[in-house]
């Protein structure tokens, strides 16, 4: 009898462990950071604080899309500058840039995975 109750109590605090673990992951999962995706069209070199906006100011991840062609298009001088400034913000905070295309460019965190 006594290996039964033995047993049966092993049981019991493996059950209590998986519960504990379960609620553990669940509560991570509530922690996690959300993720945001957020779009930009870029006209002239006196947004770059608007994007300091949505993206450094910001504690949770940003993934951003900016439109660049409306800047190129008008000053490519004005856009170089936007862009190297951009970069040296997202390198900062950890983030990737990358070209999307001739129009656009994409931050994303260092947790994103970004396959071509």
């Amino acid at each position: 009898m006594e290996n039964i109750s033995t047993e049966q109590q092993h049981l019991r605090t493996t059950s209590s462990s998986q519960a504990n673990l379960r609620e553990k992951s669940e509560e991570k999962k509530e922690e996690q950071q959300q993720l945001w995706l957020k779009t930009i069209s870029i006209h002239s070199y006196s947004q770059l604080s608007e994007l300091k906006d949505h993206f450094c100011d910001n504690k949770e991840p940003v993934i951003l899309i900016a439109r660049i062609t409306p800047i190129v298009t008008k000053n490519i001088e004005e856009a170089m500058k936007l862009i190297n400034e951009v970069y040296s913000m997202a390198t900062k905070k950890n983030y990737s840039v990358f070209r999307l295309g001739e129009e656009r460019i994409i931050l994303v965190p260092s947790n994103v995975r970004v396959k071509s």
